[in-house]
């Protein structure tokens, strides 16, 4: 073996590791362009977070509010979880986080057995929809001796009830 043919040697795997960071360096974060104001691209839903939302464009309803992440941000998390919360949650019922959310899709309602907290794709069975409006769909009564909820707060305005009932009728995206 020559000289030049081990130094060739010695070299070549330096050039590749070289050519390797120069063609990484050309994957920037970019400019946004093509994105909306929450990173997402335009004309999809901002969905995300840890319960795999993923920015999926919207459902059927066309709400863009309709999503795991929107729900859990603005109702869930931040209103229902001040008391639905770990093991002790009233009927074990939990709000905390986006997974313990998806775990209450068909879980059966411990107020009104022949419903569940969610239904998939049908806001009418959700008792959660019936507690949060007070009334089922047609009127129904929730629970004897049980209240409107967030319990001792303000009802939730009805546009942030449509969000969640949209949600629901598209099928709980990101669960």
């Amino acid at each position: 073996m020559t000289r030049s043919s081990n130094v060739l040697g010695m070299i070549a795997p330096i050039l590749v590791i070289v050519a390797a960071l120069l063609f990484l360096a050309g994957c920037g974060p970019g400019d946004g362009q093509g994105l909306d104001e929450n990173g997402n691209l335009l004309g999809q839903s901002s969905a995300g977070g840890g319960g795999g939302g993923g920015g999926a464009a919207a459902g059927a309803s066309g709400n863009p509010n309709a999503t795991l992440a929107w729900v859990q941000g603005n109702v869930f998390g931040g209103v229902c979880s001040q008391c639905h919360i770990g093991a002790g949650a009233p009927f074990g019922v939990n709000w905390s986080s986006e997974t313990n959310t998806c775990a209450n899709i068909g879980r059966t309602s411990g107020e009104m057995p022949t419903l569940s907290e969610i239904e998939r794709s049908d806001p009418a069975a959700s008792y959660m929809i019936w507690k949060v409006q007070g009334a089922g769909p047609n009127g129904e009564s929730i629970a004897a001796g049980t209240a409107r909820m967030p319990l001792n707060n303000p009802a939730l305005p009805p546009e942030t009830i449509q969000n969640m009932r949209d949600w629901i009728a598209d099928g709980a995206p990101g669960c």
